[in-house]
């Protein structure tokens, strides 16, 4: 089997998730001390459970899904777990960085937190997400609410699931047709931010401006950028920051990424890593039918963790247990 790491994006998240994998795992609550000291904020302080505005700000939730991302993969880490292949939807883009390579854990954490404050600065907007329905079927929809303004098909994460975002007025417009005309399940998943749509392109030149003082490193692993779909072979740093700034205004190519590596590695065996389960979720067998896993777990993450390990072990040449 080829594992396959896939870092999701700023919606997998709730509260108390970065206290629960620090209380889980001693080294991710080292992390937690670090990456305090290296923003200059009481970060365990704010991602406590009880403090109601723990997600207000778009530079809260990337901050806190980019380390909550990154504590999961420490404990597969920790056990002995590696995936020869990794991807990120949208924000888990930046955990991918960091696992081929191209990025060292400070200046990716560095880098989320100028991406999340340039999201924060941007044009207003929203988002929501639509199931079941196509591609070509939603642009249709799209077309005719685009009278009340910009609005964008912007994540293609699936052949049945999309996401739109623009302007307020237009995605109410969609909402609205949506439900008379063809009932299927629509949810708001963003109600400030307008990501990866056209007019959010003024957070990406704000957000370029950081790009182009961040070292980037030689990737030991394949780099599978959103903006592309597939590999991109031999990237530069005028490439990552090409495709970094121009994906905060472009569509999220996710089927198009699962798509290719299940071309390349047949035998791909896909692992969300990160709070919840939503990519594990896209991943429905009239899709693609490879084995699929995931590292959250609602009732007793110990445990499932532990599982999954014990399990993923058999495929791997050393073993390690008890490590969570």
């Amino acid at each position: 089997m080829t594992l396959v790491y896939m870092f999701p994006g700023q919606s997998s998240r709730y509260p108390g998730m970065l206290q629960k994998l620090a209380q889980l795992h001693r080294p991710n609550g080292e992390l937690l001390a670090a990456a305090s000291d290296l923003l200059h904020r009481d970060l365990t302080a704010h991602y406590r459970a009880d403090n109601p505005d723990v997600f207000a700000c778009n530079r809260d939730v990337q901050i806190g899904v980019f380390l909550a991302n990154h504590m999961f993969l420490q404990i597969l880490e920790a056990a002995g777990i590696q995936a020869p292949v990794s991807l990120g939807l949208s924000l888990g883009e930046y955990n991918h960085l960091v696992h081929i390579g191209a990025l060292d854990l400070k200046q990716a954490l560095l880098t989320v937190e100028q991406r999340g404050l340039a999201y924060d600065a941007g044009p207003r907007g929203a988002m929501a997400s639509v199931f079941p329905m196509e591609h070509e079927e939603l642009e249709q929809v799209a077309a005719r609410a685009r009278e009340a303004g910009v609005l964008e098909v912007v994540n293609l994460n699936s052949p049945r699931q999309q996401v739109l975002s623009g302007e307020q007025a237009a995605l109410d417009r969609a909402l609205q047709i949506l439900e008379d005309e063809h009932y299927v399940q629509t949810t708001v998943i963003e109600r400030q931010v307008p990501m990866h749509c056209s007019i959010f392109e003024p957070a990406g030149q704000m957000f370029r401006r950081h790009l182009e003082q961040v070292s980037f490193g030689r990737p030991t692993l394949p780099y599978l950028p959103n903006r592309l779909g597939r590999v991109q072979p031999e990237p530069d740093r005028e490439t990552f920051v090409e495709l970094l700034a121009t994906h905060v205004y472009s569509p999220v190519l996710w089927r198009h990424s699962i798509d290719w590596v299940v071309q390349q590695w047949p035998d791909a065996v896909f692992l969300e890593v990160g709070p919840l389960s939503v990519l594990h979720n896209l991943l429905d067998r009239k899709w693609h039918r490879n084995r699929k896993y995931h590292t959250d777990s609602a009732e007793g993450t110990a445990g499932h963790l532990q599982q999954l390990i014990d399990e993923l072990l058999t495929h791997q040449p050393e073993r390690e247990t008890d490590v969570v």
